[in-house]
């Protein structure tokens, strides 16, 4: 069951290369993005430990039931709608984001509300099956799409025409105090344990959080890999002209495999599958969040039909995915993202920290 946890830090830390994540920090690159990262690994290792440490105490229990046994209903309930908008949006800027990104560099000639038509109807039609099968799509989509990922990384990595010089000069900045936008932005490529927060309810009795350590080491590498190969390969200054800088990093690399040459087709097709894994995931957690309001509700992890409730929850979604669209633009999405990066911070760090003085009082059996 280790592995579960280990499929959403990856499915996270992956997204943010498609996200603006890099766009953020490679935008502070001269006020202190370097010293982020290592401030943003440090605050998201702390909050992965004390988080998963607090959630073995409650095998079983999603978060919904941990808060009820903890806080008035009432006020649970309230935190529940409140972490579903924030699930809700994180997904929400994916996969218009990705929408956006198909009708440039794929197809022009279509619109893009057509595109995101298609990408939300599978994504919540899949959103609407049980926790158990979305924790194994999330498995399979992994498994087929993240060693075509560590291949893109190590090809760029390994590209002969890294600027070395470039790296260094940025490197050089270390020094700089960083900004609240940049650690927000680092510290989220740790953020995959926080849906624990749902799957915790798949781990059994008797589960341990194993291995852990892995995942700083993971997370920094892929941090440092998403931030410095677009300067090597851009240089200093033409970097911050891109928004989607991995999608143009990705055209900049070519391949002699038949025929496959240039690496940004497969990156997309790559990343198109974990849009839509990562919405999914994200839709379903918000679905689970906002039933766990109902009086009547009871969680279920495996179950053979879907409940009507799940069908009106992310067809809610959907309508204010589209109306998110309509009424943003890139510019708009960008700067409402960055502030969403920092809320999810100044969310998260009381949550954990709540979360864990609430299982100190709990005995591990119980």
């Amino acid at each position: 069951m280790n592995r579960y946890f280990f499929y959403n830090f990856i499915l996270v830390s992956f997204i943010n290369l498609m996200l603006y994540v890099p766009h953020i920090l490679i935008a502070d690159r001269y006020k202190g993005a370097v010293m982020s990262l290592i401030i943003g690994a440090v605050i998201g290792t702390i909050l992965l430990y004390m988080y998963t440490s607090a959630l073995a105490r409650y095998p079983g229990k999603g978060l919904p039931e941990i808060l009820k046994l903890h806080l008035p209903k009432w006020l649970a309930n309230t935190l529940m709608i409140f972490f579903a908008l924030l699930w809700l949006y994180a997904t929400t800027i994916a996969i218009i984001a990705f929408a956006i990104m198909i009708n440039r560099f794929f197809n022009p000639d279509v619109h893009v509300a057509l595109i995101l038509g298609m990408l939300v109807l599978a994504c919540g039609y899949a959103a609407t099956r049980s926790t158990m099968t979305v924790m194994l799509v999330i498995e399979i989509g992994l498994i087929v799409n993240a060693p075509i990922i560590f291949f893109v990384l190590f090809k760029a990595g390994s590209n002969p025409h890294l600027n070395w010089d470039a790296i260094r000069i940025v490197a050089n900045y270390a020094t700089k105090t960083p900004t609240l936008q940049s650690v927000a932005a680092a510290s989220f490529i740790f953020a995959g344990y926080i849906n624990m927060s749902l799957f915790n309810r798949l781990m059994p009795s008797n589960f341990r959080f194993r291995h852990r350590w892995i995942v700083p080491l993971v997370g920094f590498l892929i941090m440092l890999t998403t931030f410095f190969v677009p300067i090597g390969i851009h240089g200093t200054e033409a970097v911050g002209h891109y928004i989607y800088i991995w999608s143009m990093t990705a055209d900049s690399l070519l391949m002699q495999y038949g025929f496959i040459e240039r690496v940004l087709f497969l990156f997309l097709i790559v990343y198109l599958n974990l849009t839509l894994i990562f919405t999914m995931s994200g839709w379903h957690q918000a679905m689970e969040f906002v039933k766990s309001t109902m009086s009547s509700h009871k969680p279920q992890v495996d179950s053979l039909q879907a409940p009507i409730a799940n069908y009106v929850i992310v067809g809610l979604f959907i309508v204010l995915t589209f109306v998110y669209m309509f009424m943003t633009n890139e510019k708009m999405n960008m700067v409402i993202s960055t502030y969403w990066l920092i809320v999810r911070l100044f969310v998260e760090i009381p949550l954990v920290i709540g979360l864990f003085m609430f299982s100190r009082r709990r005995p591990r059996s119980a």
